[in-house]
């Protein structure tokens, strides 16, 4: 998937008030459109949940860091990682309560589990690999060295990125299962927030989890340029990135690159210089 070069430090700063107005654009966007407190007002609502006959979470926003605005000397990176779905309850998580939950997960948590702190899920420990490499850091599970220094402020990977779900609810089974469900409908009509959240994040590098789902990704870009097999460049309105598609971190072996950070998947061509 990633090659790891050399690692090299970078000197990061952040715009953090471009980060703040974006976060204000996405609840605003949320608030007339998908979530007002409690009611969510998806004008797809009805359709989507008479599509799939399980449990039907609705409702859960995405997570933005702090941080996300970064410049490396004077070119923009703003990454955000994609997933299909939240995959599990509750019910109407807003985009802070979404973003507590994974700064939990950075701090509260570790990569692996000991002295009293409790393991990161695969799709945590998978994500905490990719910006790792992203960000020129070696892969190891050493959690002091998950920690970026930003304009001089030691800050977690976690709040230099954004987690966004490609559906904003999740279908699952009723057999406890995280495994999503998700039918074609809400593929389909979840598109349009997910071109909105890409509008107003402007994010110069995309990273997917889970080839499966990355034709519904697609059709959301306004064009969409093969660089290589896992490499794309894409472009939606006025935004240009560079897109990279890989399994899930929790898939099974051997592109279950969330298991640790030796998995040989990780090692894979192409190199995550691509993704700079």
């Amino acid at each position: 998937m990633l090659v790891g070069a050399k690692p090299v430090r970078m000197k990061l700063t952040s715009d953090t008030a471009r980060t703040a107005e974006r976060r204000r654009a996405l609840d605003e966007y949320a608030v007339a459109n998908v979530l007002a407190n409690d009611d969510f007002l998806c004008s797809h609502y009805n359709q989507c949940k008479s599509s799939h006959s399980g449990i039907f979470y609705e409702g859960q926003l995405h997570h933005v860091g702090r941080f996300y605005d970064l410049l490396v000397d004077a070119s923009p990176l703003r990454i955000i990682v994609v997933g299909q779905e939240y995959g599990l309850g509750p019910h109407h998580v807003s985009s802070q309560a979404r973003y507590d939950m994974i700064m939990r997960s950075g701090l509260e948590c570790r990569f692996k589990a000991g002295a009293g702190y409790k393991e990161r899920s695969p799709h945590m420990r998978g994500t905490t690999n990719v910006l790792r490499l992203l960000f020129g850091l070696s892969l190891t599970p050493d959690h002091d060295s998950e920690f970026l220094i930003i304009g001089g402020e030691r800050v977690h990977l976690f709040d230099a990125f954004s987690l966004v779900n490609y559906l904003l609810c999740s279908a699952v089974g009723n057999d406890g299962s995280k495994r999503g469900l998700a039918t074609r409908t809400m593929m389909k009509n979840c598109q349009e927030h997910f071109r909105e959240v890409v509008r107003i994040l402007e994010p110069t590098v995309i990273v997917i989890q889970g080839i499966r789902f990355w034709a519904s990704i697609k059709g959301a870009f306004d064009s969409v340029t093969q660089r290589s097999d896992q490499i794309h460049s894409v472009r939606l309105g006025l935004t240009n990135a560079i897109a990279a598609v890989f399994t899930h971190p929790s898939s099974h072996p051997p592109n279950n690159w969330g298991t640790n950070c030796k998995t040989p998947h990780i090692y894979a061509e192409p190199s995550h210089r691509q993704l700079r």
